[in-house]
């Protein structure tokens, strides 16, 4: 990261009274929402463990081909140990 953008964070910071990384994580969400992308697939990309690029690609298929519909929750199952 460059420096003035870190200088930037760092005066946010004192503005906002937040840690960088939540002034960051906060930023990436709405940079999400305002471009209207799907927030699970980055979560799915984010989180994921690391696979061959075969893999990826057809994950990143799979994934990009999904709609509104297919996030819609059907069932809501409750577990408990």
């Amino acid at each position: 990261m460059d420096s003035e953008t870190w200088k930037i964070l760092e005066e946010l910071k004192k503005i906002q009274n937040k840690s960088i990384s939540e002034i960051i994580r906060e930023a990436i969400n709405e940079l999400l929402k305002n471009h209207k992308y799907n927030k699970v697939y980055f979560k799915l990309m984010a989180n994921t463990p690391f696979c061959d690029e075969e893999e990826n690609e057809e994950l990143t298929k799979i994934l990009d081909s999904l709609n509104e519909d297919d996030l819609k929750i059907v069932d809501e199952y409750e577990l408990h140990r």
